[in-house]
């Protein structure tokens, strides 16, 4: 049984319910963008806030069940199946746990966005990171290059080195909380900078083991 496949659907079940049984409760201008420290700068229509987060967390369930049956690497996916789903569930709970944050304004609450959003990023891409080193080559998750999907060496090399930089940024941007001002910036170039410090590694890999293998 594949419990974080089975999570995946509960979560997209109950968000989508969430959001109907809100929409009703909710202003008709709720709070809608917030600035680098965290606070409320923008409102939009309430259906905006009520639909879009339930909207994105059903629309990345669909995308995570269709891939496995279009990428010419399927067979891959059997291998990391649940590395596969975990990496579902991780994406799901965070936009889930901000959907539910960005609402507490429109009902007498008004936290700070940045520590959680921060936090809430670092410990994403740190999980993301001890998942990595186990995906398969595919076209879809992971460090997609010509390089990685060239061969599984370059590709099993480059997520391993990939997954040590993301545990590494993540770890780093949470010390953005001791700067709210800047904490998301912060948290976001770090894990920009592994991302491409993993592609440059790749492409070095590449030339030491530059053989395609389709």
């Amino acid at each position: 049984m594949n419990i974080p496949k089975i999570l995946c659907f509960a979560i997209a079940i109950a968000a989508v319910i969430a959001s109907f049984s809100i929409y009703p409760t909710l202003p008709a201008a709720v709070p809608v963008h917030w600035n680098a420290l965290g606070e409320i700068d923008g409102y939009g229509p309430s259906w905006a806030m009520a639909f879009l987060f339930p909207g994105i967390i059903a629309g990345m369930l669909l995308m995570f069940i269709i891939i496995p049956k279009i990428d010419i690497f399927k067979k891959n996916f059997e291998k990391f199946d649940r590395e596969y789903w975990l990496t579902a569930l991780l994406l799901e709970a965070f936009f889930l746990a901000f959907f539910a944050i960005t609402l507490l304004p429109n009902y007498g609450f008004k936290p700070s966005l940045s520590p959680f959003f921060t936090s809430a990023f670092a410990v994403m891409f740190i999980c993301l990171g001890l998942l990595m080193p186990r995906f398969k080559r595919n076209f879809f998750v992971g460090i997609r290059t010509p390089w990685t999907l060239a061969n599984d060496t370059v590709w099993e090399k480059t997520h391993r080195f990939g997954g040590r930089a993301f545990v590494v940024a993540g770890l780093l941007s949470l010390l953005g909380l001791l700067f709210p001002g800047a904490a998301i910036l912060f948290a976001v170039g770090l894990v920009v900078f592994a991302a491409i410090v993993s592609v440059v590694y790749s492409y070095i890999v590449f030339r030491k083991h530059g053989k395609v293998l389709i």
